[in-house]
């Protein structure tokens, strides 16, 4: 029996977890939707009972599923939202109108699921569930205890082959595409968009954010073949920026054309990416409308202005300035490089990096030109880290000014402010698991004990 929460973190975490691994120990062969089938049907398939917006892509995924709760929310509706990874505790995996379990519920879910799960382990070990699916059965289990009316999952890896793929979708939406985990999704464009595009169910309208010709193509003939709806961006709906973000507003002003509206919103993230998810997210929400769930331009709007995003462009501290970004791959990092440099242009960059060891590494390196330097360190709770010395290797034929070295997240955040420049933008980014790292050790809160990720 569980009895407590640490006891309870530590049965999930004793299953295989992936997210650990990184992608360059295990294949596409180890992801298999019999397992989650399997431990789903035990639990009473809890899956079959919420409508689903169900969100993929290789950036933005995250962004778009958390607009969406938040506007769902503002319309009055009790909504699940799950995503992941996590930055400091499990549970804000799965939240129900941005509130997660307490630990009470967390021990209570979790001791019914391992009752399940040690009966599968003994009937077929084949079939054991991952920390992946287990987590994903918790928000499952958690959404249906707290009688929730909608549910928004974030796709974890992929689409085609993750754990969320059993889910009933109302509406689909693929944000964009980019090579990333390219071992397990495939090496070029067109295949990562074909396992993105395994989320299209048929008579499910997909909201693709996808621009690029060669995904975009693919995405297109799946929603073909399948027989799902296809809401374009830049066809079907669009976006323009009416103010941008300044530093002293803290918000940018957007307007969205769709086929059924035109919203003007506050969004308090900078940048076209902002604008683009925040599109993709009404798109959504248009397609909802349409099936008759009435939320408001009203609620809309508060959902966009009020939408809690850790670690997207979060300031952490204003002297010297220190944001922090979840960035982790060469596409999301040139983004956010070039947010940064015409959200404070003529400012010194410094960029805090870390990154995983399965990632591109070289071609995040390239991307890192517009910082004057970089201060290379590790993240503590994740196997999958790079270090820092092999980082610093890799830098060294980038143009990026000097290189430094700082062996934990806390040497580098006291490198970086004791080193300081007048004017300097501090980013702290290049893997999630940093970021959030670096997060804690700026605003510690004693409510938060910092899990493994």
């Amino acid at each position: 029996m569980i009895a407590s929460y640490a006891e309870a973190v530590a049965a999930l975490y004793g299953r295989i977890n992936y997210e650990r691994l990184g992608s360059d120990q295990y294949t596409a062969n180890d992801l298999k939707l019999e397992r989650m089938r399997q431990l789903l049907a035990a639990l009473g398939n809890p899956q079959n009972t919420l409508p689903v917006v169900h969100v993929a892509g290789t950036k933005g995924k995250g962004t778009v599923s958390t607009y969406v709760a938040s506007m769902l929310q503002q319309a009055g509706y009790r909504v699940g939202l799950y995503t992941s990874p996590h930055m400091h505790r499990l549970e804000e995996r799965f939240v129900v109108n941005a509130v997660p379990p307490t630990t009470e519920q967390l021990v209570g879910l979790v001791d019914r699921l391992m009752e399940v799960v040690t009966e599968i382990d003994q009937r077929d070990a084949s079939l054991s569930p991952t920390f992946f699916e287990c987590v994903n059965a918790l928000a499952w289990m958690y959404f249906q205890q707290q009688d929730v009316q909608l549910a928004v999952l974030e796709v974890g890896l992929g689409g085609r082959l993750d754990s969320t793929n059993l889910c009933q979708p109302v509406v689909t939406a693929i944000t964009s595409i980019s090579l990333d985990h390219t071992r397990i999704l495939g090496n070029t464009l067109r295949q990562i968009a074909g396992e993105k595009a395994g989320i299209l169910k048929p008579d499910v309208p997909l909201v693709c954010g996808v621009l690029d010709a060669e995904p975009r193509t693919r995405i297109h003939e799946q929603a073909e073949r399948v027989g799902a709806p296809l809401i374009q961006f830049q066809r079907d709906f669009d976006v323009e920026t009416l103010s941008p973000w300044t530093f002293e507003l803290r918000e940018q002003t957007i307007r969205v054309t769709t086929s059924q509206a035109v919203y003007e919103a506050v969004l308090r993230q900078p940048g076209p990416v902002f604008a683009c998810n925040a599109a993709i997210a009404l798109a959504c929400i248009d397609s909802l409308n349409k099936q008759g769930y009435g939320i408001t331009p009203w609620a809309a709007r508060a959902g966009l202005a009020s939408a809690e995003l850790p670690l997207r462009f979060e300031i952490l501290r204003e002297a010297p300035l220190l944001l922090a970004d979840s960035a982790h791959n060469p596409a999301s990092l040139r983004a956010l490089i070039d947010t940064v440099r015409t959200v404070f242009p003529g400012r010194p960059v410094t960029l805090l990096l870390a990154v995983s060891r399965d990632k591109d590494v070289a071609a995040i390196c390239r991307e890192l030109r517009g910082c004057d330097r970089v201060i290379v360190s590790k993240f503590l709770g994740n196997e999958r880290c790079l270090a820092p010395e092999k980082l610093r290797q890799i830098l060294q034929d980038v143009d990026t000014g000097p290189v430094l070295l700082a062996e934990t997240p806390a040497e580098a955040l006291q490198l970086a402010l004791s080193t300081a420049v007048p004017g300097e933008v501090q980013v702290a980014s290049g893997s999630l698991f940093f970021a959030a790292e670096v997060r804690q050790l700026t605003q510690p809160l004693s409510s938060l004990m910092v899990q493994p990720a």
